[in-house]
């Protein structure tokens, strides 16, 4: 049901962590054995004091669950399973970790190049995981044995984002130069090569019905590109680093972060911002809606954790791409 609420900070949390916080996942697990149950939200995040942290969110308050250590050095990427219960972490060390949310212990440990380790993130089916590094490939790990499964060469430079789209099909990933790549994940093919922008790609995201790319960028640009075509639809300018990028679950809003502590809220259908949030003193590294679109996380350089109202439109009668 949207929302009569309007958009404001809920929560903060200061020194989160003991360095900057570099990337943020929200979790929702439903604990009951009734599909339709209650469920708990969970936030992780991972930081420079090469630490992932397990947050549990409950009645506005953000209570530490685990301290989950295994990392050398600064854990660049998180991700959450769909189901919320599994995450995965990488680091400069270039171990990459699959850790169990709800007891905190380590599942697996990877081994992996020293050169393929940056950006993670899941398949839709969980049983997956994908990552960019120096190198310019995307490699695609199984969770349960830890193997290559696929290796998708974009022939280029440092890949410093990756994003899975929610039907499977397809993996994008950012390079340090400015272009996206989009891969058919089955057949291993490279789709288009995008030049999108001038400098590096920090952050991709696909809509939720797998029709739109978002790309966040150096070059202070948010563009999004219709994902058939590769054309350019919109472009948002942050006129600083564009860090993040993420949209809404109904598909309706993007919600973005800047080098400038900033976070707007994109109405798609119209694309013009619905809400800026500067809560943050610095650089806000990630940004991501719960599990009902209700509210945003983002952390910061700043150590900090915050939760937002993000009130959710009502739905136009207009049909809107996702």
């Amino acid at each position: 049901m949207p929302s009569n609420t309007i958009h404001s900070i809920l929560l903060k949390k200061e020194n989160a962590h003991e360095d900057l916080i570099y990337g943020c996942a929200w979790a929702n697990i439903n604990h009951s054995t009734d599909s339709k149950g209650p469920s708990k939200d969970y936030i992780v995040t991972g930081g420079l004091d090469n630490l992932v942290k397990v947050w549990s969110y409950e009645n506005n308050k953000l209570e530490l669950l685990h301290t989950l250590e295994g990392h050398e050095m600064p854990v660049v990427s998180v991700a959450v399973s769909p189901d919320g219960e599994t995450i995965a972490s990488t680091s400069l060390d270039s171990s990459l970790i699959i850790w169990d949310l709800l007891d905190g212990q380590k599942i697996r440990e990877i081994q992996t190049d020293s050169s393929d380790m940056w950006k993670i993130v899941f398949s839709p089916d969980g049983s997956q995981v994908a990552t960019g590094g120096h190198t310019g490939k995307v490699t695609v790990y199984g969770i349960i044995n830890g193997t290559v499964d696929k290796v998708l060469d974009t022939r280029g430079k440092f890949i410093m984002s990756v994003a899975w789209s929610p039907d499977g099909r397809y993996i994008a990933s950012g390079a340090e130069g400015g272009s996206v790549y989009l891969f058919d994940v089955s057949q291993g093919k490279m789709l288009h090569t995008i030049e999108a922008h001038a400098q590096a790609v920090r952050s991709l995201a696909f809509s939720p019905k797998t029709k739109l790319l978002a790309s966040a960028s150096n070059d202070g640009y948010v563009n999004v590109y219709n994902i058939e075509s590769a054309a350019l639809q919109n472009k948002l300018d942050h006129k600083c680093w564009s860090v993040s990028v993420c949209f809404s679950p109904d598909g309706q809003r993007m919600a973005t972060s800047a080098a400038d502590g900033s976070i707007r809220v994109v109405l798609l259908e119209e694309f013009r911002v619905l809400h800026t949030f500067e809560e943050h003193t610095h650089i806000v590294c990630g940004v991501q809606f719960n599990a009902d679109g209700s509210k945003l996380v983002s952390v910061s350089k700043d150590k900090s954790i915050n939760i937002y109202e993000c009130p959710i439109p009502p739905k136009s009668a207009k049909k809107v791409k996702k």
